[in-house]
This record gives structure tokens, C-alpha cells and sequence, in this order.
């Protein structure tokens, strides 16, 4: 019987991830409908990809996220279990859009540029954020049965973290906001990039045993402060690469070259892999 029992496991959650993903289609729906749009229309008869992309970074991150959290509970794994794990990956996730519109990317309405003006390039961004949160909440998260308050902390301690990192961005790369506002999806991509890796990067810092929160802060600072130097670094170089004599940096700002900007968004993930790994 030990077949069925190997079976049986990844069939029953994945059967557990197919229901939360019709509940999020609801449930996205119904907020969409009380935020003043009809997102059958957006989809369907103005084929807002925009909207599609927001829709599906949200809840791919939301499964993440739920993985992350469901993968290191203690005890229980039943369907009660998964329900209290998805609905509070569902509200986190939710909370970090709120934080994206208010405090990353302050100077738009995120509604106004995703749905009237389908506007790509902060619809990636706010993708992204979603899913650099997917990270933090696996790492808050990572030992939550000693203590919930202190994981809720840690995730509100990595949204602001994120939020440092996007002005971070914007002091070295100017001109951002208004890239973005004219839909360079070549400036989405790289800023949606840098923030995605300051996610794997917070996850993986707030992750694991308590040392105190002194401790815990000066090691997270130090860390992040590491990986920052590490990324401007990585940024200053790759913007002034050489591409059909150009600079990489005006590539991606002026010339709108999306090739470019998966060039250095590969190079913010993959050095940032490195840099958990190491």
C-alpha cells in the first residue's frame, strides 16, 4: 500500500491548490466588482493583459505563499489545516497589494494604471511584489507554531523592507516614475526584478531560529545592507555595458529595449541566488 500512499499525498494537494484557485477567481471578481470594474469586460472584451497579469501574479503568489507556510506546519496536515493556511496566505498577499499602491508605487494609482490605462509596466511591478512577498511570508513564517505575532511582524518588517528597496531603486535609477507612467515595460521589468530579488533576499534573512530581536536586526541589517552594496554594483556595471554603442542603462530606459532589461533582470535574480546560497 505504500504506492498509494506516495500517490495519494501530491494528488490530494494538488486537488487542494485546483479549489483555492477557483475560490481566488472569485474572490478577485468580487473585489473587482466593488472596486468599480467588471473584470469579465476587462478580460474578455478589452483583452486587458494588464489586468490578466495582476490577476495571475496574485495568485500564483498566493499558492507560494501558502506552500511555503503549508510545507512547515507542525501537526495536522488535513483539509483544515490547508483551509486556514490558504485563507491566511490569501490576506497577506492582499495586504502587500495595498502596500505596493500606497507606498512603492506612491505616485500612481495602481487601479487607474492597470485597468483604464492597461498599463504593463506597473502591472509587472505589482506582480512582482507579490511575489517578493510570496518570499517574505515563507520566511515569517518559516517557524510560526512558536509564535504568530512574531511572524506578522517579520512580514510587516520585509514589507518595509521592500518599500526601502523601491526608493532604493528609484535614488540610483532616475527617472523611474515617470518611464513607468509612459508604459516602458523595459523599466518595469528591471525594477519588477530588483524588487523580486529583495524578496528572495528578505525571505531568506528573516528565515529559521530566533536569536533574539536585537541580534536578529543587526544580522538582518547586515545582511541586506551586503546584498544591496552587492546589487547597486551589479546595476552600475550592467548599465554601462556596451550594447550596438549604447549604454545598456539608456537601452533600457530610452531605447525601451526589453531584451536588455531580461539581461540585467537575470543578473538581479541570479546573483541573488548565489548570495542566498552562499
Amino acid at each position: 500500500m505504500e504506492w498509494q500512499t506516495i500517490l495519494i499525498g501530491p494528488l490530494s494537494l494538488a486537488l487542494g491548490v485546483l479549489l483555492l484557485l477557483t475560490c481566488l477567481a472569485g474572490f478577485l471578481w468580487l473585489t473587482g466588482k466593488l472596486e468599480g470594474y467588471d473584470p469579465g469586460n476587462e478580460l474578455l472584451q478589452r483583452d486587458n493583459a494588464a489586468l490578466g497579469l495582476r490577476y495571475a501574479m496574485f495568485a500564483i503568489a498566493v499558492v507560494f505563499s501558502l506552500l511555503g507556510i503549508f510545507d512547515r506546519a507542525q501537526g495536522d496536515a488535513g483539509a483544515v489545516s490547508f483551509t486556514i493556511h490558504a485563507l491566511l496566505a490569501t490576506a497577506l498577499i492582499y495586504v502587500s497589494r495595498f502596500l505596493n499602491d500606497w507606498f512603492i508605487l506612491y505616485h500612481f494609482s495602481n487601479n487607474r494604471e492597470v485597468v483604464q490605462e492597461k498599463n504593463l509596466a506597473v502591472a509587472l511591478i505589482e506582480g512582482a511584489t507579490y511575489m517578493a512577498s510570496a518570499y517574505v511570508i515563507g520566511g515569517a513564517f518559516y517557524d510560526w507554531e512558536s509564535g504568530a505575532t512574531t511572524a506578522i511582524l517579520w512580514f510587516v518588517i520585509g514589507q518595509l523592507l521592500l518599500v526601502l528597496l523601491a526608493l532604493l531603486y528609484r535614488i540610483v535609477a532616475r527617472g523611474t516614475d515617470q518611464a513607468l507612467d509612459h508604459q516602458n515595460i523595459a523599466v518595469g521589468i528591471s525594477l519588477a526584478a530588483f524588487l523580486l530579488a529583495g524578496g528572495m533576499i528578505c525571505g531568506t534573512i528573516i528565515s529559521g531560529p530566533s536569536s533574539g530581536w536585537r541580534q536578529d536586526l543587526l544580522i538582518v541589517a547586515a545582511y541586506l545592507a551586503l546584498w544591496a552594496v552587492t546589487m547597486l554594483s551589479a546595476h552600475w556595471l550592467t548599465d554601462r555595458l556596451m550594447i550596438r554603442g549604447t549604454r545598456m542603462g539608456d537601452e533600457v530606459s530610452e531605447q525601451r529595449n526589453i531584451a536588455a532589461a531580461l539581461f540585467k533582470a537575470v543578473i538581479f535574480i541570479a546573483v541573488t541566488m548565489g548570495f542566498t546560497h552562499g
